[in-house]
């Protein structure tokens, strides 16, 4: 399996397990604050590597390297605007409904391919254009512009889409020091920092129901974080953009599952200009 396809692999996976983690979110945001979500889910990311770290070889140094880690400056920059996303997502979520909410995020791809031309030099080639106007193309008629849909509340699943989109290019960037783990345990940190001191003005009470699904929300962006980590390692961002579409169909399968939301002709439709975009992307007599 070439690292191409591995990277592709990981980022449905990914996708699956981030579509999850914000159905569940939205859940949690009808008893605790979106900001509030996002620092519960990475102080039980830190909780955990605590018990992982008192039983590695090292305690010492693995503490050492989440206190100083190799181009500190790049990896806490990336972590912050994980942080910044995940946060951003969460109150998204909570606003539209999550097909929707995963429909606008779809402006990531487009940016992430836009970065990894500016910033990361990559080369786009035609067949990721037409694959990624596709995947947009099928965004649009899902969201139909001008409908009910966009008001204020859309701009926030935007605005989660461009830190998300900075974050995988900066993730990328610092390949070469940083792991799947660094990653994920540098952002936990930053969470914790960052949203830490607004907890006494934002924190509800939760009860045991609340905190176990915070729990399995924390699990499964966690694992979610180590797919997308993992993926831009191995491919170009420009690669792997057109595939972060899959999402929308998870989408509109968790919004009939969790919320009893079926989709209509329309939605149907963008899912097949989006696996269209897909096609396109892994037919290889397109090469």
């Amino acid at each position: 399996m070439s690292q191409a396809t591995r990277a592709i692999l990981l980022t449905l996976a990914a996708g699956l397990l981030y579509t999850l983690g914000y159905a569940l979110a939205k859940i949690l945001a009808g008893a605790l604050h979106p900001v509030q979500i996002t620092f519960l889910r990475s102080l039980l990311v830190l909780l955990g590597a605590a018990v992982w770290l008192a039983r590695s070889a090292d305690p010492a140094g693995e503490v050492r390297r989440l206190a100083m880690p190799p181009r500190a400056k790049d990896q806490r920059l990336a972590a912050a605007m994980l942080i910044f996303s995940s946060t951003l997502a969460v109150l998204g979520y909570s606003l539209v409904p999550v097909t929707e909410a995963s429909a606008l995020g779809f402006t990531a791809p487009i940016i992430l391919v836009l970065l990894g031309a500016l910033v990361l030099r990559e080369r786009v080639t035609p067949r990721r254009w037409i694959a990624l106007a596709l995947g947009f193309a099928g965004m649009l008629v899902v969201v139909r512009p001008g409908g009910e849909l966009f008001n204020w509340a859309a701009a926030v699943p935007v605005s989660a889409a461009l830190t998300y989109a900075l974050y995988q290019v900066l993730t990328r960037r610092i390949r070469g020091v940083a792991t799947e783990w660094d990653a994920t345990l540098q952002g936990a940190l930053a969470g914790v920092v960052l949203l830490g001191p607004a907890m006494p003005w934002l924190w509800r009470s939760a009860g045991a129901a609340d905190l176990a699904l915070a729990v399995l929300y924390a699990a499964v962006q966690t694992l979610a974080l180590l797919c997308i980590a993992g993926a831009v390692r191995r491919a170009e961002v420009s690669v792997i953009a057109p595939w972060h579409y899959s999402r929308i169909v998870f989408a509109l399968g968790f919004d009939a599952l969790l919320f009893a939301r079926l989709p209509g002709l329309w939605a149907l439709a963008g899912c097949g200009l989006i696996a269209a975009g897909g096609l396109v992307l892994a037919w290889p007599r397109l090469r």
